[in-house]
């Protein structure tokens, strides 16, 4: 079956907007400071994890979250249920008595605080 969309016209005139990438072209990177200035403060991810051990290994990852720019989270259970709005990834961490581990390349970046979180 043979399917059409628009005129079954040819035309003679050229687009030059499909000449440009997509917005959303995975074949562009731009660098973390071209983000930023384009997107302002981006969100960070983290995990929720319980169980450390002397050595700090976790035991069982509670949550994932998304520390927003205003400073807010958001979590998810690491089961997929369950959905939290928290006034910070460290309320989100002291609310359900877990340790807060930074994800991604968040995870090389200090958060400002040190110790253990209470």
């Amino acid at each position: 079956m043979e399917r059409h969309t628009g005129s079954d016209q040819s035309s003679d005139r050229h687009d030059p907007s499909l000449d440009a990438p997509h917005p959303w072209d995975t074949s562009l990177e731009l660098a973390f400071e071209d983000t930023r200035a384009l997107f302002g403060e981006l969100p960070r991810m983290f995990a929720l994890v319980q169980g450390c051990d002397d050595e700090e290994v976790a035991t069982e990852v509670v949550a994932y979250g998304l520390a927003l720019p205003g400073g807010a989270a958001t979590t998810v259970g690491a089961n997929g249920h369950g959905f939290g709005l928290w006034r910070s990834p460290h309320s989100a961490a002291w609310r359900l008595r877990s340790d807060l581990v930074w994800l991604g390349e968040d995870a090389a970046r200090p958060d400002g605080v040190e110790g253990p979180l209470s």
